[in-house]
């Protein structure tokens, strides 16, 4: 029976406070960089991303998917309790009937995570390592900020690959109609064996976990972290990056993704917050 989920990415409470004020200099290096940073008086405020992360929210409540999740960046600096309170109290608004799920980001655990910040994340949010089976599909949400950058927690790298594998051939093993994969960093932006950036998970932990999808049919893999959509594959993997709710740094507006999930197919479009359908139809249904 087909379905559909709304996958939100970066949030990231604070972030428009911390683009804002920057000179000439500052905003062309962010640009040479490939980030359209643009120009904005100085604030310490969080107005912006209150208003867009209650428009998807709402939008998430009129809309009624069988779930929602967040692909990390929750707030730009989780050392910041006003930042946390309000990302908890907007989510807060989401109708209890539809589950919530996250996915931790470089901002929340930092680009090479620490067991500190691993553990303050968990305390929080629970596991950064999980998956939920829903409709004869199975999801694996990972932390991909140990797989980008495992020097200070070697153990956490191994422990996630062994989760994954059991995940992978669990899955498999019990027929799932698809299986997806969340993470916040997507696996790479235009090719497979591209060179390492800071946008994508770095090639030798790339091909550990792409073997692993390949070899298990994974249906997608969706990640967030660049601010902007880009959509390529690996042979019949999708990987799909998806814009921000919060601060966008390419064209594409803040947004959502709504993601239709057949039997046969998985097909997936990205909404700015302005332009959201009335309702989602599904074939079939």
């Amino acid at each position: 029976m087909a379905f559909f989920f709304i996958q939100m990415s970066d949030p990231q409470f604070g972030m428009f406070a911390a683009f804002s004020g920057l000179d000439d200099a500052a905003i062309e290096g962010f640009r040479r960089r490939g980030l359209n940073v643009k120009r904005a008086p100085r604030t310490t405020s969080f107005a912006e991303e209150t208003v867009l992360y209650e428009k998807a929210v709402a939008a998430a409540n009129r809309l009624g998917p069988d779930f929602v999740i967040t692909t990390g960046d929750l707030v730009n600096d989780p050392g910041d309790p006003n930042l946390l309170a309000e990302l908890e109290r907007i989510t807060g608004q989401l109708d209890e009937s539809i589950p919530r799920y996250w996915a931790a980001g470089n901002a929340d655990v930092g680009n090479a995570p620490t067991p500190g910040s691993l553990g303050q994340y968990r305390e929080r949010f629970g596991d950064d390592n999980y998956l939920f089976d829903h409709r004869g599909s199975r999801f694996v949400v990972l932390n991909s900020c140990v797989a980008c950058d495992p020097t200070n927690v070697p153990g956490e790298w191994d422990k996630q690959q062994e989760f994954l594998r059991d995940a992978l051939k669990e899955g498999r093993a019990k027929s799932s109609t698809h299986i997806i994969v969340f993470t916040h960093h997507p696996l790479f932006l235009k090719h497979p064996e591209e060179e390492d950036t800071h946008f994508a998970i770095p090639a030798e932990r790339r091909r550990v976990l792409l073997e692993l999808f390949k070899a298990h049919g994974v249906s997608a893999v969706f990640s967030g972290h660049w601010h902007r959509n880009r959509y390529v594959s690996d042979g019949a993997l999708q990987v799909v990056t998806s814009g921000s709710v919060g601060y966008p740094l390419g064209d594409d507006p803040s947004g959502i993704r709504i993601v239709k999930v057949y039997d046969d197919r998985i097909e997936h479009e990205y909404y700015g917050l302005d332009a959201l359908p009335e309702v989602v139809e599904l074939e079939g249904s």
